[in-house]
């Protein structure tokens, strides 16, 4: 599955009611279902803690919590645009970027969020300006309030050292879909891309090398523990895992053929992934063995998030949130 299909999916069909292919078998589930008061796609996730955190999604849907989900409350932002992902720096300062080059920015943990137009500097010797014709906006990672990134597609990539007062384009030889980044601190980071792309830098972003995934499936997610352990997803069931930050990459068995979007690690042991048809999979040896969760949906499940190792969230179509205090566990 192209990024661009993903775009259209959540876009056009995520909001939509539409009949299940098979019905859903009623099996026990450690996953409950939140009322997120939306009908809209939701798969931007960012958790401060077991409370407070807030979820994004298509129709400029910001919801937020500060009671672990019980209520989610909706916040103004201005936009009706896709808002496929949110990040905080810290408890006030948050971004939340989507198609057509929408950013919003917050100083007050989403009471107020301004949208921005964001003014990019041309790297220093580039023949050629930057395009007029407006990119989607797929992620965007801060490692702290002032240095951050925002990509996108036809492999837009900008940074700023400023807050988000000032943006530079990031040189990267790649002009396809940007899907993810991941910082594990101020100079080690990796971005995903189509086509099995997985970039790697260590200088903080000044400049980033390719690195040989094995694979050429669209890799939508990365996620590392440390600067070594780390995991990417995608379509197919595609999961790969290095222990040495990169140079090396190998597949897991998801034992699943879904697309594959929503990563998270609490650890080097434990994590979880989700993806299509309300699939959710579980691994507590690193990835050498993933086990299905039962979701009791069907609806696709598009990011995944845990504060710790019990307290987690899933956000994905027509609206779902996911929740679970036991791992995901079923009594």
């Amino acid at each position: 599955m192209k990024i661009g299909f993903l775009f259209t999916f959540l876009l056009f069909f995520g909001c939509k009611s539409q009949e299940p292919l098979s019905p859903v078998i009623e099996t026990p589930s450690g996953w409950e279902k939140q009322n997120s008061g939306v009908s809209t796609a939701l798969g931007g996730a960012f958790f401060l803690d077991a409370k407070t955190g807030w979820i994004s999604g298509n129709k400029g849907v910001i919801l937020h919590t500060t009671d672990g989900g019980k209520r989610w409350i909706p916040q103004q932002t201005g936009t009706e645009k896709l808002l496929v992902s949110i990040f905080f720096a810290d408890p006030k300062t948050g971004w939340a970027v989507g198609d057509t080059e929408t950013v919003l920015h917050t100083t007050d943990g989403g009471a107020h969020w301004a949208l921005l137009d964001i003014a990019i500097i041309p790297l220093a010797g580039s023949a050629s300006p930057i395009s007029k014709r407006k990119k989607d906006f797929t992620g965007l990672f801060f490692v702290d309030t002032q240095k951050g990134f925002i990509i996108g597609t036809k492999g837009f990539f900008v940074s700023t050292q400023d807050g988000g007062q000032h943006w530079e384009t990031v040189n990267l030889p790649f002009n396809e879909t940007l899907t993810s980044i991941f910082f594990v601190s101020p100079k080690q980071g990796w971005v995903t891309g189509d086509a099995g792309t997985i970039f790697y830098t260590e200088d903080g972003g000044a400049h980033f090398i390719r690195q040989i995934t094995g694979t050429g499936k669209d890799l939508h997610r990365v996620f590392f523990v440390n600067g070594k352990v780390g995991w990417a997803v995608g379509a197919n069931g595609t999961i790969l895992a290095t222990k040495n930050n990169g140079q090396n990459w190998e597949p897991q068995k998801s034992g699943v053929p879904a697309f594959l979007p929503g990563l998270f690690f609490v650890n080097e042991k434990t994590g979880w992934v989700a993806g299509a048809g309300g699939t959710i999979l579980h691994t507590g040896d690193g990835g050498a063995t993933w086990v299905q969760q039962p979701s009791g949906t069907i609806e696709f499940l598009i990011n995944v998030y845990f504060v710790n190792k019990e307290f987690g969230w899933i956000a994905g179509t027509k609206g779902t949130i996911l929740h679970t205090q036991r791992s995901g566990t079923p009594l």
